[in-house]
């Protein structure tokens, strides 16, 4: 037996015959109304999915800005002479310094890539990161790159800084700088592409939930 308060508009299975009366479509009055539970599921997943879109594009914002930094580096001298509190986080900068190589950490990024973390003789507010190449070829004198606090780098680094200050006894703080040495600005071009594509996945989901909740307009035949 079929329920009217769960079928389609019965005014759509009416045709006008030729005395006047209507006859009954049985075929679209027995077609159900979707399964509530079901509807509400849809819309949930698709609902945090735009939230973990969003969420990605915020993750990326300090990288996507650091894409469109000068391509030349700001020079900021001996690290020693730095007046830290001029210092700008996320920016492209060249600096000099000698490694404190006794206190260096070491950790692994990455799908297996491992960085050396270590101070510049002279001072504890500015450190450095840098891939190994094996051997000594991490000691330098002269380092460019990406200049960002540890507090701007997020949950990732919070750990090395734990690391650092319990192993070392480095003075590392949320305030801290790191620089990501050799990371020029274009090599954060990929974080537009993800960007870009997960602002179109967020306006397309946002267009077919928007389009779940319009009312359907049911047509009727004169």
């Amino acid at each position: 037996m079929s329920h009217a308060g769960r079928t389609a508009p019965a005014d759509l299975g009416r045709t006008p015959s030729e005395g006047g009366e209507s006859e009954l479509d049985h075929e679209l009055v027995a077609l159900t109304a979707p399964p509530q539970t079901q509807r509400v599921v849809t819309l949930t997943v698709m609902a945090a999915a735009v939230v973990a879109a969003l969420a990605l594009v915020l993750s990326l914002s300090g990288d996507m800005r650091y894409a469109f930094a000068r391509s030349q580096p700001h020079d900021l001298g001996d690290a020693r002479q730095v007046d830290v509190a001029s210092l700008e986080s996320n920016s492209y900068v060249h600096l000099k310094g000698i490694p404190t190589v006794a206190r260096a950490v070491r950790f692994t990024r990455g799908l297996g890539t491992q960085y050396r973390v270590f101070p510049l003789s002279g001072q504890r507010q500015i450190y450095v990161q840098i891939e190994e190449h094996g051997g000594e070829s991490f000691v330098r004198s002269e380092f460019s790159g990406r200049l960002v606090t540890f507090e701007d780098l997020g949950g990732r680094y919070a750990d090395l800084a734990k690391s650092m200050q319990q192993q070392v006894g480095l003075p590392v703080t949320g305030e801290s700088f790191l620089l990501l040495a050799d990371e020029q600005p274009s090599a954060y071009w990929w974080s537009w592409l993800v960007g870009v594509f997960c602002l179109g996945f967020v306006l397309l989901d946002a267009y077919f939930i928007v389009r779940w909740f319009k009312p359907v307009k049911w047509a009727q035949e004169p």
